[in-house]
């Protein structure tokens, strides 16, 4: 696998988790759509619109749902391969691979967690992706 590719593979659960805040935030709009469509008083319409979209608005909401945690299942399944695959690597590679990628962690504080200057955990990184190309 060439350093390009290893790093789009790295990148992919990022990726995804872009794409379930999207959709999240569509189905949280969408959602907010389902209150009544009028006042009742007495059973009585007392505003209503010419359409009710209701249902298909519900229908729309289920769906994003069921995207959202299909995509959740891939994404977990995602970051048990890159764990796999991070895990072949030797111990200070595989912490700063895993901090960054799989934890989501600043580098600044990938840095602080091995000690090392902000520059120098960036070197550190591009060479464990280097020896994970490599394995891969």
């Amino acid at each position: 696998m060439t350093l390009t590719e290893t790093y789009e593979y790295l990148q992919r659960p990022r990726k995804l988790e872009l794409s379930i805040m999207r959709l999240s935030l569509q189905h949280d709009e969408l959602q907010t759509c389902l209150l009544p469509a009028a006042i009742r008083y007495d059973k009585d319409v007392v505003q209503s619109s010419p359409e009710d979209k209701l249902s298909e608005v519900a229908a729309a909401v289920l769906d994003l749902e069921k995207k959202i945690q299909r995509l959740r299942s891939q994404k977990a399944r995602m970051l048990l391969e890159i764990n796999a695959a991070i895990d072949k690597l030797d111990d200070k590679d595989a912490v700063i691979l895993t901090a960054y990628y799989v934890k989501r962690m600043t580098m600044s504080d990938v840095a602080d967690i091995i000690d090392k200057s902000l520059q120098h955990t960036y070197r550190l990184r591009k060479k464990a992706v280097q020896h994970l190309s490599e394995l891969m």
